[in-house]
Formats: C-alpha cells, sequence, structure tokens
C-alpha cells in the first residue's frame, strides 16, 4: 500500500492570458490532497472519498479502459465520482494488458480545501492536486518505469480530458512541482521535455490569500469567456493582448525581485481583468472582489482574484511589512477571511509505502 500527496495552487499573475499561451505566474500552497492505494486481489476496484461522501465503492475497468460504477448509486454520486472516473480511464488507456487486471482499493482526502463553516471549497485547485497525487500514485504502484518528467506530463493530459479539455494545466504543473512557477501552457504534442521552469521567492514581496466566503465555477467564467472570443473577436484580442503583455511583465518584474513594478503591473492586471469581465458578462471581478479591491487600496496594498475569478480566493499584495499587516486586520474586521498559508516547497511525494 502506498501515500502520495500533493498541494495545491495560488495563481499568482497571468489567469485568462495563460490560455492563450502567455507565461503565467503561481505557486503551490501548503494544502495538500492525499491518495491511498493498496492492491486487491484478482481485478476487483473500490473507491472511497469521504470528503464527498463516498465510501467503499466497487467499480470495474473494462477491456476499453471505461470506469463503470453501479448506476443505481443516483445521479449527484455519479456526478461526483466523473473526474476520479475520467483519469483513471485515460492512465489505464496507455498502461500495458497486465497491468490493467490489477485489483486495487483507491481512497482519496481533500478535506483541507474545502472551509467546513461554508460548507464549500476554496479555490486551491483540489482537483488537480487529487490528479497529481493519484497518477504519480498508479505508476507507483504499477511499478512503470518513467521519468518525473513523464509522469507529470500523464497528469496534465489526465486532468485536461477529465475536465472536458478546458484549462492551461497550470494547477497540474503546480501541484506535480511545488514552489513558484513559470509556467507556460503545455499541449499534448509538445516534447516530454517541455516543462513549467522554477522561479525564486520574490525577497520583499509580502502576499496572503483571502477566501471570499463561496466558490465559483471556473468552467462557466472560462466558457464565457471563450464565447467572447468566438462572437466579438475586435473587444476579445486588445483586452486579451492587453492582459498577456502584463502577464509577461509582471512576471519578468517578479524574477528580477523588483517588486515596486510588480505590484504595478498586478494593479493593471485587475482592471485589465474587469474589462474583460465587463465585456464578456461574466463576473470576473464580482462585487465581493470589487469591496476586497477598495479594502485593499484604501489600506495602501494591492489586490487581485486568485484563478477565474468570482468567487474563491483573492491575494493582497504588498512590499511593505506593517501595511501589510495592517491590511489583514482591515479585511478580517470586515467580515472576509485571510488564510494562514505558506507556500510548498516541495509538489507531489510519496509519503508511505507499506
Amino acid at each position: 500500500m502506498i501515500r502520495v500527496t500533493a498541494p495545491g495552487k495560488m495563481i499568482l499573475l497571468g489567469e485568462y492570458a495563460v490560455l492563450e499561451d502567455a507565461p503565467a505566474l503561481v505557486c503551490a500552497v501548503d494544502v495538500r490532497a492525499s491518495v491511498q492505494i493498496g492492491r486487491l486481489a484478482g481485478n476487483e476496484f473500490v473507491f472511497s472519498a469521504p470528503s464527498l461522501n463516498l465510501h467503499e465503492l466497487p467499480f470495474v475497468i473494462l477491456p476499453n479502459a471505461h470506469v463503470r460504477f453501479d448506476p443505481a448509486l443516483g445521479q449527484e454520486a455519479l456526478r461526483k465520482l466523473t473526474l476520479f472516473a475520467g483519469i483513471m480511464e485515460y492512465v489505464y488507456s496507455r498502461l500495458p494488458d497486465p497491468l490493467k487486471n490489477q485489483g486495487l482499493r483507491i481512497a482519496i482526502n481533500t478535506d483541507a480545501f474545502y472551509a467546513e463553516q461554508f460548507h464549500s471549497k476554496m479555490g486551491f485547485g483540489s482537483s488537480a492536486a487529487f490528479c497529481a497525487a493519484l497518477v504519480k500514485g498508479l505508476v507507483v504502484i504499477s511499478k512503470l518505469d518513467m521519468t518525473e518528467a513523464q509522469i507529470f506530463r500523464l497528469a496534465l493530459s489526465a486532468h485536461h480530458h477529465a475536465q472536458g479539455k478546458m484549462g492551461s494545466g497550470i494547477d497540474v504543473a503546480a501541484s506535480y512541482f511545488g514552489g513558484y512557477l513559470h509556467y507556460e501552457r503545455i499541449y499534448e504534442n509538445d516534447p516530454v521535455n517541455k516543462l513549467p521552469q522554477p522561479v525564486s521567492p520574490c525577497a520583499g514581496l509580502y502576499f496572503r490569500p483571502v477566501f471570499t466566503g463561496k466558490s465559483a465555477s471556473t468552467t462557466k467564467l472560462v466558457g464565457g469567456v471563450k464565447q467572447l472570443k468566438e462572437k466579438r473577436p475586435e473587444v476579445y484580442d486588445p483586452i486579451m493582448e492587453r492582459l498577456k503583455a502584463l502577464s509577461v511583465q509582471g512576471l519578468q518584474a517578479f524574477e528580477q525581485r523588483q517588486v515596486e513594478l510588480f505590484l504595478e503591473k498586478v494593479r493593471e492586471f485587475y482592471i485589465t481583468l474587469k474589462n474583460l469581465g465587463d465585456q464578456s458578462g461574466m463576473p470576473i471581478i464580482s462585487g465581493v472582489h470589487q469591496k476586497l479591491a477598495d479594502l485593499a487600496h484604501r489600506a495602501g496594498v494591492v489586490y487581485k482574484p486568485s484563478g477565474a475569478g468570482s468567487g474563491d480566493i483573492g491575494l493582497i499584495f504588498s512590499d511593505d511589512r506593517q501595511r501589510f499587516s495592517e491590511a489583514i486586520t482591515i479585511i478580517k474586521n470586515s467580515g472576509y477571511f485571510p488564510l494562514d498559508v505558506d507556500v510548498a516547497t516541495e509538489g507531489v511525494r510519496l509519503e508511505k509505502s507499506f
């Protein structure tokens, strides 16, 4: 039996632009998903996810790699199982035949990604963390001879297919490698050695995530922006070019430790994100994000959503420790939820083999 864990993520700069091949800045956070995998006799498979109220559910993997749970579980349970089934199907369609008949008991735990008092996810990328840990675990327990780059690319493709081929993969990269990363979108036909690049921390920059109190649908927001691209390219294109330029400039400032310039690019990125949301009709900068941005501005710090926007988390940034501390207090006293999490320097890891 093995146990594998992987951290969540925070996108510091580059949302939406990364979907159009611009570089983005992301870091892993010390909120970890865990996957425990053990062998079973024959070709029995059992899945549990207590975080989703799914316990000891048997399933089969058909010769075509299709994962089948009992339809009697009902629509709600089967919906919760969609991501797991999609990842398994992608991985198993690429396994050597002898490995497909080895039964497994798989249990996942993503409790750390949920805000219990709100009964919702916080937005740290639980699905990507779970996927990175699951794929790493499947490779380890199957004793496949694969490099870390190959395992990452397998996890990246599995998550992309299981999520309906949406997203850039930036969250899987953060979960797999940890630390700070310079990420550019990776496509399936790219060379296997195309990987995200590690970035050193930016001395003198302080930042903290703030939970808005509600989760958001990334799929809906990204889909709405995609409609703007398809129906009104004359509006979409200049906004996206601006986001891409700011992402390039901001990442360069971070890498060169130019904190003041980085903060300026974050401010401009926020304004351009708001324009993208207004033009697409998507609440990227929702009322709660605008309120947090106003509070941050009054406290002398910088704010932006982390991820697709609307809900989930935002980030406050500052180059002044005292102002940063005062801003956290102001935001907390205003009824919002600064989160005390650290950057996870380590990505996916095999924690136990027993």
